[in-house]
């Protein structure tokens, strides 16, 4: 159950601060790199330059994937799971 208690709400705030600060501090992300394979025949991995406003955006993204239970950020449960 998640609360709605003021307290726990300041504490989900917190938490998605914390994550947005991880998010916008990025300055790369690890992407493949599909013109290059190892000998496995798997692609390799790069970094690729990413900026703020592509940080922001895939942040705006990603964090409805996530619940605040008690002022902890967890993964949202899907029916696939």
């Amino acid at each position: 159950m998640i609360s709605k208690s003021p307290f726990y709400q300041d504490k989900c705030a917190e938490a998605r601060a914390k994550k947005k600060a991880s998010y916008m501090s990025r300055k790369s992300k690890t992407g493949l790199d599909t013109s290059k394979k190892d000998k496995d025949g798997k692609f390799l991995k790069k970094e690729i330059p990413i900026t703020e406003e592509q940080n922001l955006a895939e942040f705006n993204r990603e964090i409805k994937e996530f619940e605040c239970v008690n002022g902890v950020l967890k993964l949202r449960q899907t029916e696939n799971d």
